[in-house]
């Protein structure tokens, strides 16, 4: 089932630092770890080579390796030698299978995402709102067609009326609002023009007041009604 009805894109509000934590990504951010992780990996491993080079030279200019690794193969320097070498290999495989383990979550954040914006895209909001500011006192009348998708089954609607709010939390109550007809029910493949009548109390104050129309019968028709008042 669709709603459709008058709307019109609001201005851009400036972004709040609450909204921009909300609205980070936490695929960038998993990814910006990443590459760092991946950086110091790959720095440590030259750092690390480079001192086994620099080492081995030294010891060749001070120390007879040949003499003393024949004089002692299987004593304690040549296991201390094998057990540095192992440490440092497990090190870097420790550190390395971190690395792919942040590549696989990012990977997995990504395809979340993906599916969670596709789910989104297909999920449709109809937005209705007065084409011009109201004055309080005033009675305005908003109008949103109904469709039945479904060509082979009837679908009965039963409409529930919201309260509206503005920005600083001022209420429109619903008993201020009526729904003309509330509920019907919808031929397959059939529509139905459905009448919003608002009635602005005197003591309401200025302000855009917005809320969400629901079907009791129906959780994916959603509407939001929107009027401007000043």
């Amino acid at each position: 089932m669709n709603a459709s009805g008058n709307g019109k894109n609001k201005k851009a509000k400036k972004e709040s630092p609450t909204d921009w934590i909300n609205n980070m990504s936490a695929n960038k951010v998993i990814g910006d770890a990443q590459r760092i992780l991946k950086t110091a990996v790959d720095v440590l491993e030259e750092e690390i080579a480079a001192g086994i080079v620099a080492a081995k030279k030294l010891e060749k200019k001070v120390i007879n390796v040949d003499e003393v690794r024949s004089t002692d193969p299987g004593e304690l320097m040549s296991r201390v030698r094998r057990d540095v070498h192992d440490a440092v290999d497990i090190f870097l495989d420790a550190v390395t299978a971190l690395t792919n383990h942040f590549s696989n979550l990012t990977s997995t954040v990504t395809k979340t995402q993906e599916a969670g914006i596709t789910k989104k895209y297909e999920t449709n909001i109809a937005v209705v709102k007065t084409d011009s500011a109201s004055k309080a006192g005033e009675n305005i009348t908003l109008s949103i067609l109904l469709t039945n998708d479904n060509p082979d089954q009837q679908m009965p609607v039963k409409l529930l009326k919201p309260d509206l709010i503005n920005q600083k939390g001022n209420k429109i109550l619903s008993r201020y609002i009526q729904i003309e007809p509330g509920a019907f029910v919808l031929a397959p493949s059939g529509k139905k023009e459905v009448l919003i009548k608002i009635r602005i109390p005197l003591t309401c104050k200025p302000g855009i007041y917005s809320g969400l129309l629901l079907d009791s019968q129906n959780p994916e028709l959603r509407t939001i009604v929107t009027i401007d008042v000043q």
